[in-house]
């Protein structure tokens, strides 16, 4: 009797000593940490999501290969966690949604901070100020921001930017049109088939300097935006994360040269593929 009662006594403080080291891990955050950090230093790779196009934030190169501001800031990131990039393409109205199914961990698509944003996903502080400019063909008559918002006048933006939020917004007269990326959208001034284009201004200044004569940005902004990083909602391991990265690498002397390389040198410009295309 006595060898079976301490037999079962046994048995129940191992069942006991098991739920509470399974205890301890949930507490420790161990088997449930399903922050993307912790994922993509598991997996060795950092996916992101962009939309190419977007100069000189991401573009593709002529053998194929995405390359910008951006990948490079990307690039920096993947190594601190010691992992690698995968980049993947998406329309830009569906980075958000591809965010909130798990197919990417981060977007990097020069994607501006705004409220409505933040309800669907996470930001890190930003890490680039920019803002909406206006780009009109070089032989418009249109001379400043308040010509472009008349009767009769046609406005082009890409879908789900900023671009298109803003003109919506403050453009209360001319006609906005929606096009699926931003090459369409400028090549349509470009021809002639639209007044003028809204949209970021170093992309705007890009298109400019590889279309020399035929499309020119105008002075001004319609409005200035904070770049950000966008992480799956509620996700603050991550955001903490990609903040202590962003203190440290802004203004480090690798961050100035990539910054120098696409906002201030132009030799890349014959590597990439022409946003007319």
């Amino acid at each position: 009797m006595k060898k079976w009662l301490i037999a079962m006594v046994a048995i129940v403080m191992v069942v006991l000593a098991g739920c509470g080291a399974k205890d301890d891990s949930s507490k420790d955050g161990g088997s449930n940490d399903d922050s993307t950090i912790s994922k993509v230093e598991k997996d060795k790779k950092l996916i992101i999501g962009t939309n190419a196009g977007y100069y000189p934030f991401e573009m593709i190169d002529k053998d194929g290969k995405m390359v910008g501001y951006d990948i490079d800031v990307a690039t920096a990131l993947a190594k601190s966690m010691g992992a690698t990039v995968e980049v993947k393409q998406f329309g830009f109205d569906a980075l958000i949604p591809a965010l909130q199914t798990g197919k990417i961990d981060m977007i990097f698509a020069g994607m501006t901070i705004t409220k409505e944003r933040e309800n669907a996903v996470s930001f890190a502080d930003a890490y680039y100020e920019t803002g909406q400019g206006v780009m009109v063909k070089s032989d418009s008559k249109i001379k400043d921001l308040k010509e472009v918002d008349e009767k009769g006048k046609t406005v082009v933006v890409q879908i789900g930017t900023t671009g298109s939020i803003v003109a919506k917004k403050e453009l209360k007269n001319a006609e906005i049109k929606e096009y699926e990326d931003f090459p369409s959208a400028a090549l349509a001034v470009q021809q002639g088939q639209a007044d003028a284009l809204v949209y970021d201004e170093p992309a705007i200044k890009v298109y400019a300097l590889q279309n020399e004569g035929k499309v020119k940005a105008l002075d001004g902004l319609l409005a200035t935006d904070k770049l950000g990083i966008a992480i799956k909602k509620g996700d603050e391991k991550t955001v903490k994360y990609v903040n202590d990265f962003l203190k440290e690498y802004l203004g480090s002397k690798e961050e100035e040269e990539t910054k120098k390389k696409w906002f201030e040198d132009s030799n890349w410009l014959n590597q990439v593929e022409s946003p007319k295309q």
